[in-house]
């Protein structure tokens, strides 16, 4: 069940295109953007007098719209134009950081006006993602979808996690409404980018989408399923909102997809909490932060290799051999330092975690690919709010169970989860030409 290699001598693949070469300078600078603010709120928080309170604030704040506002994104994504969606979205990030930047400058922020931002940049980072996600497939080719998510991948992890940060930091020294004004001015770079692409030309049925099973006739993936405009007009917000959680739950490797990158997220969430304890004073590392934060680039470097090489890999190896091997690579990462914490063996076991952008390449591209574009925002979304609902659950876990025994028994345990879900991820994961609509289970 592994793809073929590409033989020697054979040419090159067919170039992903400028629109899409356009969406990933979006990708790359709102990702940039990302990273700063995301260091940039709870430093500012921080000087602002907030304390731990208020930098706690500010973070549920970011994240809140997740929880609350997911689903509704992704029927706002499927009901418009993703694409003009995404550049009235960075187009309100520019707003509110310049705000924010401004009422830095001249005094007048404060925690309120701090988690007010957080909000806001969290609404439109529910929207801006679950639009990113549904605009790549209507770019590229669904034999390219392998090749672009890893450059996309590649792209976040360099921007996000390897320069936002520090980037973030060093303008923070300088000022934190340059941190924010310069924020400001990345999302309002995006937003030209992202009037290079083209209209999606997107036609949204006037007429119910029918529900459950993808296979059934006159259902979402099989033919039919547009249907006609009909006199019932369009349905109901919550009608669509259930249409998609039907998909999602209707689509078996789908939902195990879902459910498996949740207790992924939990597991991630849970170590990353646990290691600044394990590796900082007094923990048994006794690192400083520096090298901390040294030591934390190795997954960033790793995952950055990884990206860059998933698609070759992927093409080669098969799907599912490329999903046993990311989760055999995130277990082992885990367990590493849970049993043998030394400043060596974890530097290992993070450069093992970057095998996780297999696992992301693998989903997404199967997500594109299986569900019908007029359902993709709002399967994406219930499947992300999947996802990212686990994140603060692993972090509240990593706190009750380090406070009672320590931060080694949460990273044997998070190793263990990710042992737990590799089975079924990996059963139910198969090659990629299976990944159409019409087989869709």
């Amino acid at each position: 069940m592994t793809a073929t290699p590409v033989a020697s001598g054979t040419r090159p693949p067919t170039p992903l295109g400028r629109p899409f070469v356009w969406l990933w300078h979006a990708c790359a600078g709102s990702n940039l953007a990302d990273g700063i603010y995301q260091v940039a709120l709870p430093v500012t928080a921080v000087h602002l007098g907030g304390g731990a309170g208020g930098v706690a604030l500010v973070a549920a704040m970011s994240r809140a719209p997740w929880l609350v506002f997911a689903l509704f994104s992704g029927l706002l994504v499927d009901r418009c134009d993703e694409r003009r969606l995404m550049r009235i979205v960075n187009s309100g990030r520019v707003v509110v950081l310049g705000t924010t930047a401004l009422l830095l400058a001249l005094g007048r922020a404060d925690i309120a006006v701090l988690a007010t931002a957080a909000f806001l940049l969290g609404i439109g980072e529910t929207i801006f993602d679950t639009a990113f996600h549904t605009t790549t497939p209507g770019l590229v080719a669904p034999d390219q979808l392998e090749r672009a998510n890893s450059r996309l991948q590649a792209a976040e992890i360099t921007t996000n996690q390897m320069a936002g940060p520090p980037l973030g930091g060093i303008l923070l020294g300088l000022s934190a409404g340059l941190a924010f004004g310069a924020t400001a001015l990345l999302y309002l770079a995006t937003v030209l980018a992202l009037l290079a692409l083209p209209a999606s030309g997107k036609t949204t049925p006037t007429a119910p989408d029918a529900p459950t099973a993808p296979d059934a006739p006159g259902t979402p993936g099989a033919p039919g399923s547009r249907g006609d405009a009909s006199a019932a007009g369009r349905p109901g917000i919550i009608t669509d909102i259930r249409t998609g959680l039907r998909f999602l739950v209707g689509n078996r490797t789908l939902f195990v997809y879902a459910l498996g990158v949740g207790a992924l997220n939990l597991a991630w969430a849970a170590v990353y909490a646990a290691l600044p304890v394990l590796a900082l004073p007094p923990g048994p590392l006794g690192l400083s932060s520096a090298s901390y934060g040294s030591l934390l680039m190795v997954a960033g470097v790793s995952g950055l290799v990884v990206g860059l090489l998933s698609a070759t890999a992927i093409g080669r190896l098969g799907a599912r051999p490329s999903m046993a091997l990311g989760l055999a690579g995130m277990a082992v990462g885990f367990l590493l330092p849970g049993l043998r914490p030394t400043v060596a063996v974890l530097g290992v076991g993070l450069g093992f975690t970057g095998l996780l952008i297999l696992i992301n390449v693998v989903t997404v591209s199967y997500r594109q690919r299986t569900v019908p574009q007029h359902l993709l925002g709002r399967v994406t979304s219930a499947y992300r709010l999947i996802a990212f609902g686990c994140l603060p659950v692993g972090s509240a876990l990593a706190g009750v169970i380090g406070s009672h025994f320590g931060p080694r028994p949460v990273l044997v345990l998070a190793g263990c989860v990710v042992c737990a879900v590799a089975i079924p991820m990996t059963v139910y994961t198969r090659p990629a030409t299976d990944d159409t609509p019409a087989h869709a289970a």
